[in-house]
């Protein structure tokens, strides 16, 4: 009773009360991440469920109260039920708790879109209490690419969507801008479980460029201006070559820096894989054996012309040296072809969108 008591106090210390009612909308956001993303998608208004910073309303709260039940996932069910939502949808593809409300939601369709890559040791493909379960559902997941659907299908029922990334969907592919230029995609921040071996690898790579005297660009990963300063003054008491920082503006995209530069340097992360997709040439350095590139699809002998076998700096030599001798016509048709299905792209996320404009008519 004590912990039951204790578990209602946090709750409510955490999350705040509106005394007002929601208006009735037909769709619904569970989580608010990257919600300005999702407007612009699917171009109507919807209703958002924040789970981060909670915010509930008290007279749909009060059915729980009487009844002593003071979970969230109990209000997210009751929430739905009072709008009438006919599409709850998230951006936060890996919380596991969101396939679960499927099981209480039976006249609303639940669909989520993979917003990062993921890894084999993360905990969304190794939570034994789901997988044993059974219990996660889904109507309608869009994911990167086909190798991915196998994956997802071991711990979520659902009908399954090629669309590559929604936001790299949403901008458009323009030619290189700085000819025989590199771009190191930041791989910083604080607490990384593999900060020895990014450290290892960037060390490797600034020696390749104070060896070839030629400047790398950095691309931040920051846009807090505080984080921003840590992740420079990291980055400055490292570099011995002639470097260049760039950071994500909201006239300049991230994906907009990527398409202004011929080679992109990158270890794990979904930026570079989308640099794939918009055919630009990559040089990739993996940080453990479990972190190979293209994963879940299987390591073809052939990624080992843009991919090093070790973190040693022969090797990043010979990768970095592979992408700068390359030619961007040579790179199309020779590399760019078997790796080209790593992220598809969807221009305007239009599979995503008529997905959610069948469902919407299906009611009328």
């Amino acid at each position: 009773m004590l912990q039951k008591l204790i578990n209602i106090t946090k709750f409510l210390y955490y999350t705040k009360i509106c005394f007002d009612l929601p208006i009735q909308k037909e769709i619904v956001q569970y989580d608010e991440l990257n919600t300005l993303s999702l407007k612009k998608i699917i171009k109507k208004d919807f209703n958002i469920l924040p789970t981060r910073n909670r915010k509930i309303y008290f007279w749909i709260f009060i059915k729980q109260i009487i009844n002593f039940d003071f979970t969230f996932k109990t209000y997210i069910v009751n929430y739905i039920k009072f709008t009438s939502a006919k599409i709850l949808i998230t951006l936060i593809d890996n919380d596991l708790a969101f396939y679960n409300l499927k099981n209480y939601l039976k006249n609303t369709h639940l669909i989520s879109i993979q917003n990062g890559i993921r890894l084999p040791y993360t905990s969304m493909f190794k939570n034994k209490k789901y997988i044993r379960s059974k219990i996660l559902k889904c109507d309608h997941l869009f994911v990167f690419n086909k190798y991915y659907i196998k994956k997802y299908q071991n711990i979520i029922e659902s009908k399954y969507h090629i669309l590559g990334n929604y936001k790299n969907n949403m901008v458009k592919i323009k030619k290189t801008k700085f000819k025989n230029s590199f771009l190191y995609i930041s791989h910083y921040k604080k607490g990384y479980a593999y900060r020895n071996s990014i450290l290892k690898s960037l060390n490797l790579i600034d020696l390749y460029f104070f060896n070839k005297k030629r400047k790398l660009n950095i691309l931040l990963k920051a846009s807090n201006p505080n984080e921003k300063n840590d992740e420079i003054n990291y980055y400055k008491k490292i570099l011995k070559s002639n470097y260049n920082f760039l950071s994500r503006t909201i006239r300049k995209s991230s994906h907009n820096i990527l398409d202004e530069f011929e080679n992109i340097i990158f270890s794990d992360s979904t930026l570079g894989y989308e640099a794939v997709s918009r055919k630009k040439k990559v040089a990739i350095f993996a940080l453990n054996k479990n972190k190979l590139f293209g994963w879940p699809a299987p390591f073809k002998k052939n990624y080992n012309f843009f991919c090093s076998k070790k973190l040693i700096y022969n090797e990043v030599e010979r990768v970095l040296e592979n992408v700068y001798n390359c030619s961007e016509n040579n790179w199309k048709k020779k590399y760019y072809k078997i790796i080209k299905d790593q992220v598809i792209i969807n221009k305007n996320n239009t599979i995503l969108r008529k997905v959610i404009s069948d469902i919407l008519n299906s009611y009328k």
